[in-house]
């Protein structure tokens, strides 16, 4: 695996919110989102599947199929705060051409 594909955290700017995602081909799959001063119990997306041992606030999506950015910002319109910062990262890390092979090196 390329270290483009590692997780990515990106906060709100209160720093409120957090989201772990990944960057897979050329989007942003959001993995998991926290509002840490959510009191509400932490549940699985998109079923609400309760997570008994998840910290307040949190939700975890799909590992196999998780949501695109455009996905989750529909679902959760209360954190586009989280998502533009999100979507920031994500460009940032779209053009950061560091972390790929060197031309002619199998990766």
């Amino acid at each position: 695996m390329m270290r483009r594909e590692r997780l990515r955290t990106s906060e709100s700017p209160d720093g409120r919110k957090v989201a772990t995602w990944r960057l897979v081909r050329s989007g942003a799959r959001i993995l998991r989102v926290q509002d840490r001063a959510d009191a509400s119990p932490a549940y699985r997306w998109p079923g609400r599947e309760p997570l008994p041992l998840g910290a307040p606030g949190l939700v975890l999506f799909d590992e196999l199929a998780p949501p695109d950015l455009a996905t989750v910002r529909e679902a959760f319109p209360g954190c586009l705060d989280l998502w533009n910062a999100v979507r920031e990262d994500f460009w940032h890390a779209l053009l950061d051409t560091s972390d790929l092979p060197a031309s002619g090196t199998k990766g």
